[in-house]
């Protein structure tokens, strides 16, 4: 229910968002939760989604020239009215009790913010249920998909799917403008090294779609990675996923002095795929789908790395 002044402000940072942000907007109006506001800020759209908000009487729309989400963010942080702040994206569609659930995650004061679940819409492509389905397989590693099944701590909600206390927002001065992607990750740091804590509800669910094309995927990877190299320049190794360019760099380096000092090794150097493919089936038992998961993983491996190594040639942000 729309309210004069809102317990939760949802805020969505849109940009060229015309395929998905009917659906996004539809699954947030019909919310269960009795006391909220809708604010979306176009980040410089150029196709017809800002056309497409202003005929949501609900939603309170700001335009913004194209500046990057993290400053979409703020200023819907700026503007919210509600005690609570909940970020969702504009290709995720919302569970009709979303905003209860991640309101019911705020079990203490010291509970800075809430995220949830990510799944497949039902009109998902193949393609995209094979990216979702591999997110979940290295979720441990990266943050970014947590498998919980009931609520807890965590360490990082991504930004599709949280709540935080506005207060704290302001307390930590809101989402770095000049970090894109992995903005989400930095302001979850800088709250925990504030003190509080980060809980994690698994009954909080959206539908996110994810990239239809391998070249699409790959251009995330990239860019992925090259978020990761700012955000580590800025605060070094503070998770599992800095080492691992580290170590995927050595194992580079060893596997190709091993192949100059031996090249009869060279078939050994074709296997890692197979093994993926197998490791892959032997939990799914779909020999296509543990196939694409296996080119997933080797693709993330080659173009998250690319991103993080060059990365110090591109401005985050944009």
């Amino acid at each position: 229910m729309m309210a004069e002044s809102p317990r939760i402000s949802v805020v969505i940072a849109s940009f060229n968002s015309m395929r998905t942000i009917t659906q996004c907007l539809d699954s947030i109006r019909d919310q269960d939760h009795p006391s909220y506001e809708v604010i979306v800020v176009d980040d410089g759209s150029t196709d017809g989604s800002p056309e497409i908000c202003r005929s949501y009487p609900m939603v309170r729309l700001i335009r913004l020239d194209r500046g990057g989400p993290s400053r979409a963010r703020n200023k819907g942080i700026e503007e919210a009215r509600g005690e609570f702040i909940a970020f969702t994206d504009s290709d995720c569609i919302v569970r009709k009790d979303w905003l209860r659930e991640l309101e019911r995650g705020f079990l203490e004061e010291a509970v800075a913010g809430v995220g949830g679940d990510q799944v497949s819409p039902k009109d998902e492509s193949e393609f995209g249920r094979s990216v979702q389905e591999f997110f979940r397989a290295v979720g441990f590693f990266t943050d970014y998909i947590n498998l919980e099944k009931t609520i807890g701590e965590t360490r990082h909600n991504p930004s599709c799917n949280v709540a935080y206390r506005k207060k704290v927002l302001e307390e930590v001065g809101g989402f770095e403008e000049d970090q894109f992607p992995c903005e989400d990750l930095e302001i979850d740091l800088k709250i925990r090294r504030r003190g509080y804590r980060l809980m994690f509800n698994p009954d909080a669910v959206v539908a996110h779609f994810r990239p239809r094309s391998y070249r699409a995927f790959t251009r995330m990877m990239s860019r992925y990675g090259s978020g990761e190299w700012h955000l580590w320049r800025k605060h070094g190794f503070f998770r599992k996923l800095d080492y691992e360019p580290w170590a995927f760099s050595l194992c580079v380096v060893i596997a190709v002095t091993l192949l100059f000092s031996n090249p009869s090794l060279l078939p050994l150097f074709f296997t890692p795929f197979p093994i993926a493919w197998g490791g892959f089936y032997l939990k799914r038992k779909d020999i296509a789908m543990s196939r694409r998961l296996a080119i997933l993983f080797f693709l993330t491996l080659i173009f998250w790395n690319w991103g993080f190594f060059t990365g110090f040639r591109y401005r985050p942000g944009a």
